[in-house]
């Protein structure tokens, strides 16, 4: 995941299998292109290793200093679960400030 990020972003393990990524002063069109990235590169680093997965993703992108964190890492854990009902390994992303 490292490789497909900027220097600038973090990646935190919440547990599990459950990762944050903080990519600060990004809006939600480079947040997206961020995570295909990811989302393009990991499946075949996987495979590379013998290990076939899936994985579905939460995208939370914040413009509003009000918000709390939190909220935000609930509300993308939200998006996560629907795109896991949805058939896994698929995106759902929201917005939340003045992008939308």
């Amino acid at each position: 995941m490292k490789k497909s990020l900027r220097a600038t972003d973090t990646i935190a393990r919440l547990g599990g299998d459950e990762f944050a990524i903080l990519m600060p002063e990004t809006g939600a069109e480079a947040a997206q292109a961020a995570v295909a990235r990811i989302r393009d590169s990991f499946p075949n680093t996987a495979m590379s290793n013998g290990k076939p997965v899936t994985f579905s993703i939460g995208v939370m992108t914040n413009d509003c200093r009000s918000c709390h964190f939190d909220e935000m890492i609930k509300a993308a854990d939200a998006l996560m679960y629907k795109a896991k009902r949805e058939g896994k390994n698929t995106v759902r992303c929201s917005v939340v400030g003045p992008e939308t």
